[in-house]
């Protein structure tokens, strides 16, 4: 969800040009205008239709960039020094990416309300510095990262109730020995809902345009990286063996950058204890009973 609102960002929050450019091929192609629609209608058709393309492609484009070079420099290059010692290599990208793309086109399209708002001047995004000052600048994008880690977990440990799991989060947890393409393979409400978050923020908090652009790049590559299995092992970060532990119990390590919230909750695992008890595994039937 995050790579959504990185492609909103670099947007520059306006979809006049893009408008100008699609008029004369959205009249001929809707009819619209034959039809005699009316001005504000026929402007914000073209707004949700531009703002719909424009973000799903996007996010294509850095979804295959990102997560291509960690799956090539990881699963490839440098697999044997990376990876885990006991790592599966039965992985399933075909599907993870098809998955992703499919999600995308969802995502995208529920994402575009809230992003005609930022356009259209709703949001609290501000794009000069004296506005709120140098120490305000610095300290958004930690508030950021504070707000969404809280709201993720609650979010995503949501998600793992058995009365919603089978029917939204049930499809992200079909990959086992995931890899950096699984970063967006959910079911798109789910990954909606997951990334939700970003979008609040910036209604609630000022944030600057910059700023927020490069804190979603942060947290994009994050997103992926977590799936990739490889951790630099920073205390109070959840990494990529805190998020495989997730995707093997399914009810452990629900948090997104840190192990905060899981501790606050008694939900963390830590990963190298977990490897020295040898990794034990969960199947979705002894969590959420045979019906799952």
């Amino acid at each position: 969800m995050e790579v959504i609102t990185l492609a909103s960002r670099l947007r520059n929050l306006s979809v006049e040009h893009h408008v100008e450019h699609l008029s004369a091929y959205l009249d001929r192609t809707l009819g619209i205008a034959a039809a005699g629609a009316d001005p504000l209608q026929l402007s914000l058709a073209r707004r949700v239709l531009v703002t719909w393309m424009f973000l799903y492609l996007t996010s294509l484009a850095l979804y295959f960039v990102v997560a291509g070079l960690d799956y090539l420099v990881v699963f490839r290059l440098f697999a044997h020094k990376l990876l885990p010692p006991k790592y599966n290599q039965r992985t399933d990208v075909r599907r993870e990416i098809t998955m992703s793309v499919k999600s995308l086109l969802v995502m995208t399209l529920l994402s575009v309300p809230t992003e005609i708002l930022a356009q259209t001047g709703y949001s609290k995004l501000y794009h000069r510095v004296d506005e709120y000052g140098w120490p305000y600048l610095v300290a958004s994008p930690i508030l950021f990262l504070m707000f969404s880690d809280c709201v993720i977990y609650f979010i995503h440990r949501g998600l793992h109730h058995r009365s919603v799991y089978k029917y939204l989060h049930k499809p992200h947890h079909s990959f086992i020995n995931t890899t950096p393409f699984a970063a967006f393979a959910f079911h798109p409400v789910d990954g909606y809902l997951q990334g939700i978050a970003y979008h609040v923020f910036i209604f609630i908090a000022p944030m600057h345009g910059l700023v927020h652009l490069v804190s979603l790049a942060v947290v994009s590559m994050w997103t992926i990286n977590i799936h990739d299995r490889v951790s630099i092992g920073i205390p109070g970060v959840n990494g990529a063996r805190h998020h495989a532990i997730h995707h093997t119990t399914f009810k452990s390590n629900y948090g997104q950058y840190t192990t905060f919230w899981d501790k606050v909750f008694g939900t963390w695992h830590d990963p190298w204890q977990w490897a020295k008890n040898g990794e034990p595994a969960m199947t979705e039937s002894q969590i959420y009973g045979k019906d799952a």
